[in-house]
């Protein structure tokens, strides 16, 4: 099934997969749940993992994005920052993070596996960082590439079918009618 802009939808989550040493893992980023997709991943959601703005680079300052997870640790269970520092602030760096759409038609799409997914980008992860904000609130954010990363160094694509598949993975059919030269050989106007 590809994606429908036009079709009718109850909503659509945003999807991250975030790929480790031990394992690929897959949230919902600002929702509460469990979701199946058509592949049989199961995507686990909590509200308090959410996307911060994305960063270009401005006087000096790296393009960048991050994800985090803000929260009040439970005081009989383990600790999820020490966990992670067990692992290093360098467990991701360079490994691959995609974010996706899930275009959801019915609420039993959730469950049953019939939504195929949209890639919308893939970036690099960089390193996680931890505040410890106050004797209780705790956030573990992981940072990753930005948008604009390599801008410097131009890959020389164009707006072609092939070139939009390099990119994303998926062809674009309609990139097929775009101009590849200015150059008209007849007059348009007069």
């Amino acid at each position: 099934m590809t994606f429908d802009p036009r079709a009718e939808f109850i909503g659509i989550l945003d999807l991250v997969s975030i790929d480790t040493p031990d394992g690929v893992f897959r949230f919902i980023a600002g929702t509460d749940g469990i979701f199946t997709d058509a592949d049989g991943h199961q995507w686990l959601g909590a509200r308090l993992i959410n996307g911060g703005d994305m960063k270009a680079s401005i006087q000096g300052e790296a393009p960048s994005g991050s994800i985090t997870l803000a929260f009040i640790p439970d005081p009989s269970g383990a600790d999820l920052i020490a966990q992670i520092r067990e692992l290093g602030t360098d467990y991701v760096k360079g490994r691959e993070i995609v974010f996706l759409d899930a275009a959801i038609p019915s609420p039993s799409a959730l469950y049953d596996g019939s939504v195929t997914l949209q890639r919308t980008f893939t970036r690099t992860a960089g390193h996680i960082e931890f505040d410890l904000s106050g004797p209780m609130e705790r956030r573990i954010t992981l940072t990753f590439e930005g948008p604009f990363t390599g801008r410097n160094t131009a890959p020389g694509l164009q707006y072609t079918t092939n070139d939009h598949a390099l990119l994303i993975g998926a062809a674009n059919s309609s990139l097929a009618l775009m101009p590849t030269t200015m150059n008209q050989t007849e007059k348009v106007w007069g």
